[in-house]
């Protein structure tokens, strides 16, 4: 009930909202609530910590995440709206993931905002404020839960085609060129069945951040992080239940650092194609192929940086990561705990230990895979998903000198799933993943389990 409490007196407290809620026409309250019972085993691919230890690893615990949204509407046109959120781990208040404000259930601000609808008559909304976020499927931008401060423009549509700019604070110093920006700009429009967006992406991060390669694994300090993205995204539904969604883009920048510029290019390319049709015995089906891949840092390119990696890509869903496979993780430039400290054999004729984590190891994934489910009663789902995934650039720098290997296996993952709503409000869900390694991470397999109720009132 306390929790409860904060989390109401937190929304009220916001400087100048209450006032504004109070005098909007029309005003919506709602809150959900969602909880998960976590099981992970080898959450760092290896079976002992510290590795060669003898003592296998096997986390348990709870999450729970509250969030409880107002909206209204202001004549002529005006539309404001606060989320306040509480998330942690449940009897914890240490911090799990390090990205939310408050981990430890204490209620922040995930988003306030004010939108103006067709200002001065046009077809024209302008939204000012910390807001939610997302540029299509989410692989370049996303908020992820949090929100961004920022300002965004939505036009049209003219001629069938609506634009769209959006730009972002994504941290302020204050002294001199010290800060974190996202920049966007992109056009959508629908061509028959097809939907199409094509988008241009800036990052501009000049707050003296951390900056690796896998030529240069020890991280130094930049001066500066340009990265610039073409993006093209299409996607439809056929004749037949037939779908597909496809998208490419291009990474341009630069990264200054002491030893001299590294100039940043590479790619990303994801598919989804299948059917989602009704079977007679099963209802609704769906059955579909997934594809994705990013580029990896060339060893031999000790001036260039080809790793497909953007800096607001979606990744996480609550304290947990999100991404192809339910242990794993992927996104076409990250997966699971992929930031954990390994320890390799010592360099031969020296004393020195090297020390790398595993993205000092692997760059650039590719996956193939499988998703299905049936729906054969109305409030009850069922799913089984399958994938492999590989490593596009595995430089062999633990023994000195680094060389190349091309296209390493890293495992695969089987994941079922099934799902019940109950009285169209509260939704109980259990997802089991297994993830099959290959001997490039370990000899043992890692798993994660989630029993999940949530409700949205």
């Amino acid at each position: 009930m306390r929790r409860a409490n904060k989390l109401f007196l937190g929304l009220l407290l916001v400087p100048g909202l209450a006032s504004l809620l109070c005098a909007a026409s029309k005003l919506d309250v709602g809150a959900e609530y969602r909880l998960r019972g976590i099981q992970i085993t080898n959450p760092t691919y290896a079976s002992e910590l510290p590795i060669g230890s003898g003592n296998s690893i096997d986390q348990k615990y709870y999450t729970q995440r509250a969030r409880i949204y107002m909206t209204g509407k202001l004549d002529p046109g005006i539309e404001i709206g606060s989320v306040i959120q509480a998330i942690g781990v449940t009897g914890s208040t240490a911090s799990l993931a390090g990205r939310y404000p408050k981990e430890d259930f204490t209620p922040f601000i995930e988003n306030i905002y004010a939108t103006a609808n067709e200002a001065f008559g046009w077809p024209v909304n302008l939204t000012v404020g910390r807001q939610p976020y997302v540029w299509g499927s989410g692989l370049l931008v996303s908020d992820d839960g949090i929100g961004f401060d920022g300002i965004r423009l939505d036009a049209g549509p003219f001629w069938g085609i609506r634009g769209h700019a959006f730009t972002a604070k994504a941290k302020e110093n204050f002294l001199g060129e010290s800060d974190k920006d996202l920049y966007l700009a992109g056009l959508s429009s629908k061509w028959g069945i097809h939907n199409i967006r094509l988008g241009y992406i800036m990052e501009e991060d000049k707050t003296s951040s951390q900056y690796t390669n896998l030529t240069a694994t020890n991280a130094v300090t930049a001066g500066g992080i340009s990265r610039r993205y073409v993006d093209l995204q299409v996607d439809g539904r056929l004749e037949q239940g037939a779908f597909y969604k496809a998208e490419y883009a291009m990474q341009m920048g630069t990264a200054k650092t002491p030893a001299g510029d590294i100039k940043l290019s590479g790619n990303a390319l994801t598919f989804e194609g299948g059917f989602d049709f009704i079977h007679p015995r099963y209802r609704r089906m769906i059955l579909a192929f997934v594809f994705m891949q990013g580029s990896g840092d060339d060893v031999s390119t000790r001036d260039q940086d080809e790793k497909f990696n953007p800096s607001f890509g979606h990744k996480w869903d609550g304290l947990e990561r999100s991404g192809y496979g339910e242990f794993f993780a992927a996104t076409p430039y990250s997966f699971f705990n992929e930031d954990k400290l390994i320890v390799q054999n010592q360099i031969p004729g020296s004393t020195v230990i090297q020390q790398f984590n595993y993205n000092s190891l692997f760059s650039g994934l590719r996956m193939y895979g499988f998703r299905g489910s049936i729906n054969p009663w109305e409030p009850f789902t069922a799913g089984l998903e399958f994938y492999l995934y590989s490593a596009r650039e595995t430089p062999d720098i633990r023994l000195g000198s680094p060389t190349t290997i091309t296209e390493s296996a890293l495992g695969r993952e089987l994941i079922i799933s099934a799902s019940y709503l109950y009285a169209k409000r509260i939704n109980f869900s259990v997802r089991w993943g297994k993830f099959f390694p290959n001997a490039t991470l370990n000899n043992l397999g890692s798993s994660r389990l989630i029993l999940e109720a949530s409700g949205r009132f």
